[in-house]
């Protein structure tokens, strides 16, 4: 029997990429979708039921004559999907290529390192104003906005001007293939695209557009839904 896979899915998440590569993988997988809150955009208490953190995405595998496997955190998730159903596909396991391997395993983790941060100060400097008390408004604004000017846009500067020159005229993060590199690559790259920087970063540009064209990213979109990033942002 096959394996039955649940996907816990949450709108304008890192989930989307799951979707994405159940459906590279081939796999038949369920969908559970869970809706933010309107006003503080945080997931609802209902993902708490399936995880203690209460973090999307969330993935639980069934197989015979094994107990529910129940997987958080992106990027684990990628690298476990790949080894148990990748065959020899998508990855570099231990034994290969050593220098791809090193850079296929640096960019599956970059994604959720190195990227994020500046990342989620953005959003933290963009609704900082509005989840403040109106007293407290015009000041946080500043704050805010200073600390975007000195702090977090330089890094973003510097980490995706980093991307750029990696990728250069690359079809792949890694080899001549898609890889999980790839797939957890896209959501750092989707928040960039909902930055002004995002013209700016050619190279990344192309390549995000070609990942997008491939069928499985579009299947994956009509079974969730695209991110809006720009809402957190706005």
């Amino acid at each position: 029997m096959p394996a039955h896979i649940t996907v816990h899915w949450l709108e304008n998440s890192r989930g989307q990429r799951i979707l994405w590569l159940l459906e590279e993988l081939g796999l038949e997988y369920t969908v559970k979708e869970y809706k933010r809150n309107a006003k503080t955009l945080l997931a609802g208490a209902d993902l708490r039921k399936v995880h203690p953190l209460g973090k999307s995405p969330v993935v639980e595998i069934q197989e015979d004559g094994h107990d529910t496997l129940t997987l958080a955190e992106s990027g684990a998730i990628v690298e476990y999907l790949i080894e148990r159903f990748g065959n020899g596909k998508f990855g570099y396991a231990p034994g290969s290529d050593a220098l791809k391997r090193s850079q296929y395993l640096y960019w599956l983790h970059w994604a959720e390192g190195s990227a994020m941060l500046p990342l989620m100060l953005t959003i933290v400097c963009a609704q900082m104003p509005k989840q403040a008390p109106w007293i407290a408004k015009p000041i946080v604004s500043i704050v805010a906005s200073q600390l975007m000017a000195i702090m977090v846009n330089p890094r973003l500067k510097e980490n995706f001007g980093f991307v750029e020159s990696h990728l250069g005229d690359k079809q792949f993060f890694v080899g001549d293939s898609l890889t999980g590199s790839d797939i957890m690559m896209s959501f750092p790259c989707e928040g960039l695209a909902a930055s002004p920087l995002w013209n700016s970063h050619p190279n990344i540009k192309k390549w995000f557009e070609a990942m997008e064209a491939r069928p499985a990213y579009k299947r994956a979109l009509e079974r969730g839904g695209a991110n809006n990033l720009a809402a957190f942002t706005k």
